[in-house]
Order: structure tokens, then sequence, then C-alpha cells
């Protein structure tokens, strides 16, 4: 496993391009930010080497960000991404050819957290508030959070903070008055730092692409066996997380470096009620939801549909199901 910041990315994306994908016997796959712990489903993946156990030899790469893990993709540098869903739109809508396979957390998972002094929505008027890039999920969580607590998104600041570090460390200084975090992040900041969360979208229960597998349909058409090989795998460690706990906590410490109880704050807010997500696609209302926020700012997403951006392919989830496959594996 490699974890990969902005900082190490040139040296990383040397080492990649002097060795193409197409040379390798194997296949790379990434998580566009792997903060929180669904993506421990790839963690165990490789760790467990299940992805051996299906005949593939897989390198992972943990990446900061969604846009950094399109652009490997789109360079063919990963051949799978593990990231939101709003990057496919985006990118579709430049005329890209890429397939959400399946899914991940199909809903809103973050809360609100602002400092102590925001008691009250009203609060929040002319403060700072962060997210980690204009038009990822995070920015949209943070428009729909604002839309059900009253406030006009123009009555805030809204900057860019790139990374969970960076994000904790602005809050806690001040510099922002608010952002929108997962789980463990959120409970770090309210029972560390004092903060306070004023809305919790994972109540709303309202649909949104968070998490996704998503691939080139090029190299679904022409390595659909691999594919489907590593869908096996990620099934399979669905079901080994669920029944092995201290393997995931294991796993939830190793990769986003945090306590034992922090650990277990992941693991039951995702991996216990939620992996199982993976198994189906994201709601087409949560993919209509974001071409809408996108058509805001972006004409081209006028008129799109999820239909028409080729968004889906339940090809491979179908096959594995039609097999009896996730029923032996859950069994």
């Amino acid at each position: 496993m490699k974890r990969i910041s902005i900082a190490t990315l040139l040296l990383i994306l040397t080492n990649v391009l002097q060795t193409p994908a197409s040379a390798i016997d194997g296949m790379r796959a990434a998580s566009g930010g792997f903060t929180t712990a669904i993506h421990a489903v790839l963690w165990a993946a490789y760790e467990e080497k299940l992805f051996k156990k299906y005949g593939l030899d897989v390198e992972y790469l943990a990446l900061n960000s969604g846009r950094l893990g399109m652009q490997m993709l789109l360079s063919d540098d990963v051949q799978v991404l593990f990231s939101t869903g709003v990057t496919v739109v985006t990118t579709n809508l430049q005329k890209a050819d890429l397939a959400i396979i399946a899914g991940g957390l199909n809903f809103f998972p973050t809360k609100l957290v602002t400092r102590p002094e925001i008691k009250r929505a009203v609060d929040l008027k002319g403060k700072n508030l962060a997210v980690g890039g204009f038009g990822a999920a995070n920015h949209m969580a943070l428009l729909v959070a604002l839309e059900k607590l009253g406030v006009n998104p123009k009555e805030v600041t809204i900057i860019q903070v790139g990374g969970a570090a960076a994000q904790m460390a602005s809050l806690t200084k001040g510099l922002i008055q608010g952002l929108m975090f997962n789980e463990p992040q959120a409970t770090i900041a309210i029972k560390k730092f004092g903060m306070q969360s004023l809305i919790d979208l994972m109540e709303s229960k309202s649909p949104f692409p968070q998490n996704c597998f998503i691939v080139k349909r090029n190299f679904l058409d022409a390595n659909r066996d691999k594919v489907t090989s590593f869908m096996k795998a990620i099934v399979e460690a669905i079901y080994l997380l669920k029944k092995d706990r201290a393997l995931a906590l294991s796993l939830i410490r190793k990769y986003i470096r945090v306590s034992e109880e922090e650990a277990a704050i992941g693991y039951d807010y995702y991996l216990a009620k939620h992996s199982e997500g993976i198994l189906d696609l994201p709601d087409r209302r949560g993919l209509q939801f974001v071409i809408e926020e996108t058509a805001k700012t972006n004409p081209n997403a006028a008129g799109q549909t999820p239909e028409s951006l080729k968004l889906l392919d339940s090809s491979v989830l179908d096959e594995l199901k039609k097999s009896g496959f996730v029923e032996r594996v859950k069994k």
C-alpha cells in the first residue's frame, strides 16, 4: 500500500510513467480520499491477499483526494478508483467514458461540525466554512446542510482547505468556524476539541453517491474477467470485515491513524451497518441531484441525466449476484 500526498505525487507519477500499466501483470486500484472506514474493504482485500486469491496482482494506492484519483484513472495510472460519484458526473460531462460498477455509501455520511461559539444555525452567518474542494462531495454536503438549517450560502464564506489534518487544525485554531466532517473525525473534533455538531446529514437519508467503484468503459470491455475478479475480492472483504471486527479495527487504525475507540466509531458507523451498500449501484436520485447541482455552475450539465451521461453499469454486480457468488461468500 502507498499513501500519497500532493508533495510526493511527482515522484510517484515518475515511477508510474516509467512502468506503464499495460506492462504490469496486474492492476492498480486507488482510494480517492481514504479517511472513512468504508475504504477498509479495499484494505482488507489487499492486506489479506484476497486479490491474489482471485488471480490478481493488485497494487493499492491511498490518495488524499478524489480529484487526484480521477486524474490517475484518466491517465491509466490506476484501473479502478473508489471515490465519490461526483467526479464521475463532472468528468463524463467533459466527454470521458467512465462507468460506476458498484456502490459504497449511498448517502451523505457527514456532520456539520462547528466551533463551540456556534450554537445555532443563525450563528453561522458571516462565518468561514471550509470544504475540501469546490464542487466536491463535501461541498455539496455543506450546501445541503445549510439549506436544511435555513441558512443562505451567500450569508457565509466558503473556502477550500485540503486534507483532514489541515481542516482539523484550521477549525481548532479558529481560522474557520465550521465544516463537514465524516466519522470518526467528527467525534474526534467533538470529544477532543470541544466542537459540536449542528446537523447530521446521515439522519436525512438523502440519496447521494458518496463512494463508488469507478472504471473506464474501455478497460471494462477489454478486461471484464479482471474487473469481475476484483469485485469478487471486494465482496469477500465486506463479509470478512463484518465477521472479524478485530481485523477491521486494526486496518482502520493502520490506515487512518486513529485510536481504538475512534476506529470502533468508524467501524460501527460505516462497515457494520452500510458496507453492503457496495452491492448496489448508487441511487439514481442521488446522481440526478449531483447533475442538477453541477448545472448551477456548469451549463453543460443542464438537461443531462444519469442515462445520458452513461454513469452506471450494473453488469459486474449482476453477474456476481446471478451466479450465486454473493450468497456463497455471505454464508
